[in-house]
């Protein structure tokens, strides 16, 4: 199962993916898949607009950190980092047995 920790504050937002989904076999999954594209774009796009994040992945555990500071105080930050935790949610109704999300607000 994959476990997706969400952490809001004052100072910084972040979310941790975490595990394999168990959907299918490494390659063929496409819960997996989802998961890993929503996370990619949401980098690529936060690189792009130049808005400050730290971004970590390991393939062996399996593992990617997202954190973006002073998102609460930017409007579009905050609306990216939603975007992708709105779009893991979605993706959780329909594959709720191979995903689970937990939202910690501070």
């Amino acid at each position: 199962m994959i476990t997706i920790c969400v952490h809001y504050n004052e100072s910084f937002y972040s979310v941790e993916v975490k595990g394999h989904s168990g959907y299918d076999v490494i390659g063929k999954d496409i819960v997996c898949s989802a998961i890993s594209t929503a996370m990619t774009m949401t980098v690529n796009l936060l690189e792009k607009l130049k808005i400050k994040f730290q971004f970590n992945a390991d393939e062996k555990i399996p593992l990617m950190d997202l954190k973006i500071e002073n998102c609460s105080s930017n409007d579009v930050s905050e609306a990216i980092f939603d975007n992708l935790i709105d779009t893991c949610k979605g993706i959780s109704e329909q594959y709720s047995k191979y995903l689970k999300i937990n939202e910690i607000r501070r």
